[in-house]
């Protein structure tokens, strides 16, 4: 990006993530003390060591670069960042780190002549601006109990479930796609479709610490994980809701996507532990990527000579699972099931629609019980979420039918959200027969593919 570049959905949200730096940081760290922060396979052997300079901000974006901030070069999917080294000099960067040698950088003359500036070069530049921007504002996700939730679907509505349910009596934060809460308190993220940058992460979350929060829920997306955007966050539960045809134009196949959701379950292995908190797996028995991915966490186990992993199997209607759901009703105004677990079961009822927001409320219930939370809470957490913003959200401006707004964005969520709203209608006989009308819209720019996939719908 460049400094006259317009400003964009993604500028807006890095705009966000420097006035997110000044209100959770307010002092300068020592260049050599972050970069001690990285872990021994970003070094590169034999570097130099650091000068003594200070550093106050962490940015990959150089129109945000000022005299205290440390510029790193990452190289993205459209853009290299290191060609814009020039600029985040130019505006007086206290350092820059990138994985370019600093011969290849001049060959493309992307080092400016005569550059006073200190250069470190890594390994894995995306992966440094991670564990830097951790470590400036001191690894807020050390403090708190962590749950990441990844899915194709359900992710940000199991995320506003998991915080109405912890949040009774406990300060909670949440950051999803649609945007971030601290105690209840909606914060300014921008526009985004996916988990923020590393340095926004971080920021969000040493924020969450100092409001007195306990917990963090952060919504997990294959790309935020494969893009290493939350490779320095502790996280303590691992939770997901299924894996469908989604963003295989960026993994290239479908069990790269899948390996990129069990980057999140492989990070409970490698990092420390947490005081009397417990580390959970949450799986959906009712997904084709169960088995596989509950394989993949036994092999990573062994291979890391881990115990204490607690895995945690959720079913819509399976009774072989450990947390399962019978009786289900769903009506007009509201859902209402029994939810069975290894405890007992305690009835559930919810204004959120249809099954697959079953299989989201067991999803969260599961992650919950796994951290020891009681059933009766659960209940009432549950109960307490009316809706979810653009998530099958009713909307009510006095008309006499029913509208929702869902953000189904694949061909798997598009034909969930039309089966769910199909008994709903009524029609003049009063057996489902009325009419169900769909707007929808696929820009399928990055994955052309699900476009007559959600077509045919």
């Amino acid at each position: 990006m460049t400094p006259s570049a317009p400003k964009t959905a993604a500028s807006e949200t890095e705009s966000s993530a420097a006035a997110l730096t000044e209100a959770a940081n307010d002092k300068a760290l020592e260049l050599a003390f972050l970069l001690a922060s990285l872990p021994q396979n970003i070094r590169v052997p034999g570097a130099a060591a650091p000068p003594a300079v200070a550093v106050r901000r962490i940015t990959e974006d150089s129109r945000e670069v000022d005299e205290d901030t440390l510029f790193v070069a990452v190289e993205g999917l459209q853009q290299d960042g290191h060609r814009f080294i020039p600029q985040a000099v130019a505006a007086g960067a206290a350092a820059v780190v990138g994985s370019c040698t600093l011969a290849r950088l001049e060959e493309r003359s992307w080092w400016p002549r005569h550059a006073r500036t200190p250069y470190i070069q890594v390994t894995d530049s995306r992966e440094a601006l991670s564990w830097l921007s951790a470590a400036l504002y001191g690894f807020p996700s050390r403090d708190q109990t962590v749950i990441g939730v990844t899915g194709t679907d359900g992710k940000t509505t199991t995320c506003s479930l998991l915080e109405a349910i912890l949040s009774r009596g406990v300060g909670v934060g949440v950051i999803t796609t649609v945007g971030a809460r601290i105690a209840g308190i909606e914060q300014e993220t921008g526009l985004h479709v996916t988990t923020p940058d590393a340095s926004t992460v971080q920021a969000f979350l040493a924020q969450m610490r100092a409001a007195g929060c306990g917990y963090a829920v952060v919504e997990s997306t294959s790309f935020g994980l494969d893009q290493k955007r939350v490779a320095a966050v502790a996280y303590d539960v691992a939770a997901l809701t299924n894996i469908t045809h989604e963003h295989l134009d960026i993994h290239g196949s479908f069990e790269a996507y899948r390996e990129a959701k069990f980057l999140l379950f492989r990070s409970l292995f490698h990092s420390e532990r947490k005081p009397g908190v417990p580390r959970v797996a949450v799986f959906n028995l009712d997904d084709g990527s169960c088995q596989p991915l509950r394989e993949a966490l036994a092999e990573e186990s062994a291979r890391n000579h881990a115990a204490g992993v607690s895995t945690y199997i959720y079913s819509v209607a399976d009774p072989t699972a450990d947390i399962y759901a019978r009786h289900i009703e769903y009506l007009p105004e509201a859902t209402r099931f029994e939810l069975v677990w290894p405890g007992g079961t305690v009835p559930l009822e919810t204004r959120l629609i249809g099954e697959f927001n079953v299989s989201n409320i067991l999803c969260a219930a599961a992650a919950a019980l796994g951290l020891g939370i009681a059933p009766e809470q659960i209940q009432q957490g549950v109960a307490s979420l009316s809706s979810v913003l653009g998530r099958m959200q009713r909307m009510d401006c006095g008309q006499d039918f029913l509208a929702v707004v869902d953000f189904a964005h694949s061909p798997a969520s598009l034909e969930r959200a039309l089966e769910t709203l199909r008994p709903l209608v009524a029609g003049d006989s009063g057996n489902g027969g009325g009419r169900l009308i769909a707007v929808f819209g696929c820009a399928g720019l990055r994955d052309r593919g699900k476009r007559r996939l959600m077509g045919q719908v």
